[in-house]
């Protein structure tokens, strides 16, 4: 079988996006775990930090579905870039977005309500932060500042978890992290079952001014990557929590694929995530029978 696709990235965190509008059930039936995952391997595949599939609902008074899987061939909840990514692509295809309109979208987290701006700028707003541990989906009975005695590590993980449609922990540090860091406490955190029994995205943080955050995040699934919208959203949630930066306030994310705002509304009334969704290329794969 013969699949058309495009490859799109928000802040270097890049998708594998199909068109499935005309909601063909051969296409979800023939990427199955294993072929997701051969896609998004790098070198190997067509390499990507998982893959997107767009499809139309005609019954519905939310137009568009997103059907989101990680590398591994896990299927999340959503993703902010990949929001973004979507969007963009719709506009692509040729789809009635036009610049400021609102568009919705269907994910596994809920209606998520977009706008196109011009030129590849989108903003999306975002499921609200949460700090329950029922919408966290943890055994933590406390979320905020808590430490984790993780096995493998040698001293205990101080964070805060909050999910933002999906579960995320976040550990702020006045140091740069380093590259081995990263790998083995998100690798830890995101396997702990007992804590995370559906995973975890990771993300280690470091405050730089008043308005700016410096961010990498493990995410479940897919390991590091060059950017996690929903990571960035999780970031600056926890630092208002924990009293870094203010309601309101945009907030800039900086991670190494690029740069993403994140603006919070007072109360945790609202969470708007911003940046641009790029175009690299469009192509066609063979996929087993």
């Amino acid at each position: 079988m013969k699949l058309n696709f495009s490859k799109y990235h928000g802040a270097g965190n890049d998708f594998i996006m199909i068109d499935n509008r005309d909601n063909d059930p051969g296409i979800l039936k023939s990427l199955t775990p294993e072929v997701i995952n051969s896609l998004c391997m790098d070198h190997l595949g067509i390499g990507a930090d998982g893959v997107i599939i767009a499809e139309k609902n005609a019954d519905s008074r939310v137009q568009y579905t997103m059907n989101y899987f990680n590398a591994d061939g896990s299927q999340a909840e959503m993703c902010g870039n990949g929001l973004r990514c979507l969007v963009q692509f719709l506009v692509d295809l040729g789809e009635p977005v036009t610049a400021k309109s609102e568009i919705e979208i269907l994910t596994g987290a809920g209606i998520v309500k977009c706008m196109f701006i011009d030129n590849n700028y989108i903003k999306v707003n975002m499921p609200l932060p949460s700090f329950k541990p029922a919408d966290i989906k943890t055994s933590l009975t406390k979320t905020k500042k808590v430490s984790i005695n993780v096995p493998g590590l040698k001293e205990k993980v101080t964070g805060t978890a909050v999910s933002i449609g999906n579960p995320h922990f976040v550990i702020y540090n006045t140091e740069m992290w380093e590259g081995d860091d990263i790998h083995t406490i998100g690798h830890r955190l995101e396997i702990y079952e007992d804590v995370f029994p559906e995973g975890v995205n990771v993300g280690f943080a470091r405050k730089e001014s008043v308005d700016s955050i410096a961010l990498v995040v493990w995410e479940r699934g897919v390991g590091v990557t060059l950017a996690c919208g929903s990571g960035a959203v999780a970031a600056v949630a926890v630092g208002i929590a924990e009293g870094k930066f203010n309601f309101d306030q945009k907030i800039t994310v900086r991670m190494p694929g690029g740069m993403l705002a994140v603006t919070i509304g007072k109360e945790w009334s609202s969470a708007v995530l911003e940046g641009e969704a790029v175009k690299v290329f469009d192509g066609e794969i063979e996929l087993p029978s």
